[in-house]
């Protein structure tokens, strides 16, 4: 048997070692939960200065393309470009020649380039910024990056000019929020006068988005230590339910050497009375000394019994003879063997056979055994036991309930009477002898007959037992 201390100091190591392993497994998700958020800041940043140029390159092909004028020298200034790299491919004129071409040919691309950017300037120097880049289209060039760049939630983003006001928003409720945001950017950086327009831009519950992305991770984590602290619960349950067994089966073990002990040497005197003629001259003395040896044989026999029902009632094989019986013919023989110990301590039994259906079909010895170990206990568990018997009729059965005066049970006991091997603690009572197999057999009875039993106790004023049995009983095994 493990001792005690071995067991407490197993169950400090083993927790430490959980609490550990739980604490390093935290961390090391905390850890990589800042990563991640570090790395979505990164991308986010990232996302944002690219939004910053497809933006401003959708305003330049917007402008090329909204002006005629514009159009034509764009379009000029790509055969300069093509006329150039003709020049460059074909160079065999003197050198002379060439000069004077390139010289050319430089002279009308910045003349062109010149009449362009102020064509463009002027064409754009009084368009307001939504005009410039509507919100539709900057909305869905924001979704775009976004996406391309592995971010899948919702956003909220605005745009803001020099003074910090509004010019649009997808989320009018979040200005103070986009105004404070830790990315916001020019969204026109390369404007002579500075940028005319800020984009701020958010991502709502960005951590719980963050725990979203990593929700198999933290699944299997959480999975993982619950797995476990449950097989460290279990182990050490079954541990510490191994000792109690083991200290039950040592009580046991020493009840019923000392049960058995008894009898014997109580047959064992009476022989060796019977052995010596001057003992049993009269023929008084001899039946007393047989019927002493009956008795206690017929103990032993009571003893042994209980033993190999309750290893029948393990291994499943109990099989009940079922028949039609009567439930007052059971109770009165029950009282009747009782009565003899009840009145050696001072006590009464008192019968009320109040049900009128007492026919029952059930098994006539397990039924007997069941009502005689209740009467026992309670004829053991009281000083001047006074037990009340009485029956009465339910639906479709008959209640029998055994009431006595004794000792009784604790809330805290009446869960585990029906427990095989248990029994509840006497104080300083030391000449109350059992096994602990009597209820939990008694309880196993009742369930093969599809009954029920329940108990009502109150600690130093005694106990009742309530058998429910249904007049028919589907289980005829």
């Amino acid at each position: 048997m493990i001792k005690k201390h071995l067991i407490l100091i197993l169950s400090v190591l083993s927790s430490t070692a959980l609490i550990g392993t739980i604490a390093i497994q935290a961390f090391w998700i905390t850890n990589t939960i800042n990563q991640r958020e570090l790395q979505l800041d990164t991308v986010i940043k990232k996302s944002l200065i690219e939004v910053v140029h497809n933006t401003n390159k959708y305003e330049a092909i917007n402008r090329i393309n909204s002006n005629r004028k514009t159009k034509q020298l764009f379009q000029l200034l790509n055969n300069q470009a093509g006329l150039s790299n003709s020049i460059a491919k074909n160079s065999i004129d003197t050198s002379s020649t060439l000069e004077d071409k390139v010289e050319k040919l430089w002279g009308n691309q910045k003349i062109i380039m010149e009449e362009l950017v102020k064509e463009l300037f002027s064409n754009n120097s009084y368009k307001t910024i939504e005009e410039r880049i509507p919100k539709p289209i900057l909305d869905s060039i924001i979704h775009s990056v976004l996406n391309k760049n592995g971010i899948h939630t919702n956003y909220i983003f605005g745009v803001f000019d020099r003074r910090n006001q509004l010019i649009y928003s997808n989320d009018n409720e979040s200005i103070n929020k986009l105004k404070s945001s830790n990315y916001r950017l020019s969204l026109f950086p390369n404007e002579f006068l500075g940028s005319s327009a800020y984009l701020g831009f958010i991502i709502p519950h960005q951590r719980a988005y963050v725990f979203k992305s990593m929700r198999l991770l933290l699944i299997l984590s959480t999975l993982f230590i619950l797995i476990i602290i449950f097989t460290f619960y279990y182990t050490f349950t079954i541990i510490y339910q191994q000792k109690k067994i083991s200290i039950i089966k040592t009580d046991f073990i020493n009840n019923m050497t000392h049960e058995l002990k008894t009898p014997i040497a109580t047959i064992s005197l009476a022989c060796e009375a019977l052995k010596d003629s001057d003992l049993a001259k009269t023929e008084e003395t001899r039946n007393r000394f047989v019927s002493m040896i009956n008795e206690e044989n017929k103990r032993l026999g009571i003893l042994v019994e209980n033993v190999l029902q309750s290893a029948v009632l393990d291994r499943g094989e109990l099989l009940l003879n079922i028949e039609p019986i009567d439930i007052n013919d059971i109770i009165e023989k029950a009282v009747k063997n009782v009565s003899i110990q009840v009145e050696k301590n001072n006590g009464s039994i008192r019968v009320f056979y109040n049900a009128k259906n007492t026919i029952i079909e059930g098994d006539k010895v397990h039924i007997s055994n069941v009502i005689y170990n209740l009467l026992d206990n309670a004829n053991k568990y009281a000083t001047n036991p006074e037990i009340e018997i009485s029956t009465e009729d339910i639906v479709n059965g008959i209640v029998i309930k055994i009431k006595d005066n004794g000792i009784g049970i604790s809330k805290e006991h009446q869960k585990k009477i029906f427990e095989k091997l248990y029994r509840v603690p006497t104080g300083d009572r030391h000449d109350v002898k059992g096994f602990g197999l009597g209820l939990s057999y008694v309880k196993a009875i009742i369930d093969k007959h599809k009954g029920k039993i329940t108990i009502n106790s109150t600690l130093g004023k005694g106990t009742t037992f309530n058998l429910h049995l249904p007049l028919k009983n589907k289980n005829n095994e």
